[in-house]
C-alpha cells in the first residue's frame, strides 16, 4: 500500500476539522507522487476564495501546516495553495491527489474542468516540444516557412468566407475551423523557435509568445496579442458556441498577418 494513502485517509476524516477556519473552498491529499517531483513534500494542496489577496497565501499555507502537524502529528506535512501556481502544478494535483474537502462543489468541478482540459493540450504540446528538442540543433527556416505557409492558407480560406452571417452555421464553423488552424500555426513556429533555441519550456500555451518576447525574438505588442489569440484558441476548441472568437476579428486577422510579417524579416524567408 502506498504509505501516503494512509495520510489522505485521515486527512479525508480530518478535513472539516483542518480547513473549516480557513478561507479554503476545497482541498486535495497527495496519494501517487512519485512521477510528480514537485509533489514528493507535498501531501495537501488547498484552493483558496479567489477574491483573497494573493500575498495571503503563504500564510495561509503555513498556518494548514502548522494544523496537520498538530492534527495527523506529521513533522513536514507540506501544503500548498493553487491559486496562480502553473498550471503543470495544478494539473499534476488533479492526477496524482484525491479529494478530502469540498466547502463549494460548483467550484471545485468548474476548477478540475478546466485544468484538465488545459493541462491535457499543454501537456500534448510539452511532448511535441521534447520531442522537436530531440531532433533539432538550430532553426530550420524550411519548417517555419512551411508552417507560414499553412498559416497564410487558412487565412486565406478563412478570407474566402467572406463575411458569415452568425444564422449561417456552415460558414460559421468552417470559420472557426480555418481560424483555429492559422493560431495552431502560429504555436507550431513558436515552438519549433523554443526548441531549437533551447529556451525554457512554457508554463501554460498562452506563456509560449512570452518565452520568445524573453530573447527579444517577439516585440512586447505582438506578444501580448498573440497571447489572446492562443486564448482564443482555447474558446475555438473547448466552447464553440461562445461568440468571443469573432469579436475584434479584424484586429486578430491583422495579429496573424503581423506574425507573418514578423517571421519572414527575422528569418529573411
Amino acid at each position: 500500500m502506498n504509505p501516503s494513502a494512509g495520510i489522505v485517509e485521515r486527512l479525508q476524516v480530518q478535513g472539516e476539522e483542518l480547513l473549516r477556519e480557513t478561507p479554503t473552498l476545497f482541498a486535495y491529499g497527495i496519494v501517487t507522487p512519485e512521477d510528480f517531483p514537485a509533489l514528493r513534500d507535498m501531501h495537501l494542496a488547498v484552493y483558496m476564495d479567489p477574491a483573497l489577496p494573493a500575498d495571503s497565501y503563504f500564510h495561509v499555507e503555513i498556518r494548514l501546516e502548522t494544523l496537520l502537524e498538530q492534527v495527523l502529528g506529521l513533522p513536514v506535512a507540506g501544503t500548498r495553495v493553487l491559486n496562480g501556481v502553473p498550471l503543470t502544478l495544478q494539473g499534476a494535483v488533479l492526477i496524482a491527489g484525491r479529494v478530502v474537502y469540498s466547502r463549494d462543489e460548483a467550484a471545485r468541478i468548474a476548477f478540475e474542468e478546466r485544468v484538465r482540459r488545459e493541462y491535457l493540450d499543454l501537456k500534448a504540446w510539452l511532448a511535441f516540444l521534447e520531442e522537436v528538442m530531440e531532433e533539432t540543433t538550430t532553426i530550420d527556416r524550411e519548417k517555419v516557412e512551411a508552417s507560414l505557409r499553412h498559416l497564410m492558407k487558412y487565412l486565406g480560406y478563412f478570407q474566402s468566407l467572406g463575411d458569415p452571417p452568425p444564422t449561417d452555421p456552415i460558414r460559421d464553423g468552417a470559420g472557426r475551423y480555418y481560424l483555429q488552424g492559422a493560431i495552431t500555426s502560429c504555436l507550431e513556429i513558436c515552438q519549433h523557435l523554443i526548441a531549437a533555441i533551447r529556451l525554457r519550456s512554457p508554463r501554460e500555451l498562452p506563456d509560449v509568445p512570452e518565452v520568445l518576447a524573453e530573447v527579444g525574438l517577439l516585440e512586447p505588442e505582438l506578444t501580448r496579442d498573440l497571447v489572446t489569440l492562443i486564448q482564443l484558441r482555447h474558446h475555438l476548441i473547448y466552447q464553440p458556441w461562445d461568440p468571443t472568437p469573432f469579436q475584434n476579428l479584424r484586429g486578430h486577422l491583422a495579429t496573424l498577418d503581423r506574425f507573418t510579417q514578423a517571421m519572414r524579416e527575422k528569418f529573411q524567408i
